[in-house]
């Protein structure tokens, strides 16, 4: 059977949706074409289901003794299907993320415009990984080889980081705001720009400790 996932059987069909899992493909990851008999196949399976599910699902009480749990979402536009790169533009401007435009041009290139498995399966629009040390707005870890989610503490996802993995976010504002928190732990932008003004901009041996004092003084 060909499928553009570089010609291979390794895909997964989840909710209509063909997913290359090839790690070593372009394709890794985003939607793949399957070749017609397969889809044909695929698309009379799917029937069979929902009519089977149809006929029965009347019939069964057990669920009445289980009652489902109420959804709590922690923002009233959980939905992704609906978002557009504007929403995510105003995320990141409100975010205050550096680089909002190279930013938002990751997100496209890492999400393919917010269509991509990954990013339907785990809020994540930027690739990053779970973080083994730094402050973190994921509430779990995807890992691709076994198509699992992992939710837990930091502490218990710890020992999963060697295993190659994403961060999963309860929302994908989360993913916004853990990139924010991943630049403010790799960039320290105000000593950068303080050790900057001593070399440029004085003579002084002491003008960056000074303006550093300073700035703590007036609360900057």
């Amino acid at each position: 059977m060909k499928t553009t996932c570089c010609d291979t059987r390794r895909f997964l069909v989840l909710d209509h949706r063909t997913v290359c899992m090839n790690e070593s493909c372009n394709h890794y990851l985003t939607e793949t074409k399957i070749g017609r008999e397969y889809d044909k196949a695929r698309k009379a399976l799917s029937v069979s289901l929902f009519t089977f599910c149809l006929l029965f699902s009347f019939e069964d009480s057990s669920k009445a003794l289980f009652p489902a749990k109420p959804l709590e979402l922690k923002y009233l536009d959980a939905d992704i299907s609906e978002l557009t790169l504007d929403d995510v533009k105003r995320e990141i401007n409100l975010q205050k993320v550096l680089c909002e435009e190279e930013v938002i041009a990751q997100a496209r290139l890492e999400s393919a415009n917010l269509k991509s498995y990954l990013f339907i399966k785990t809020n994540n629009m930027f690739g990053m990984r779970y973080p083994a040390k730094r402050p973190t707005t994921a509430a779990g870890m995807y890992l691709p080889a076994k198509d699992t989610i992992i939710y837990g503490e930091q502490k218990e996802l710890r020992r999963h980081a060697a295993q190659n993995n994403y961060a999963v976010y309860d929302h994908w504002r989360d993913a916004v705001a853990d990139y924010k928190l991943w630049q403010q732990h790799n960039f320290k932008v105000q000593e950068r720009y303080t050790e900057f003004l001593g070399r440029v901009y004085a003579e002084d041996s002491l003008y960056v400790s000074k303006i550093r004092r300073m700035s703590r003084q007036t609360g900057i």
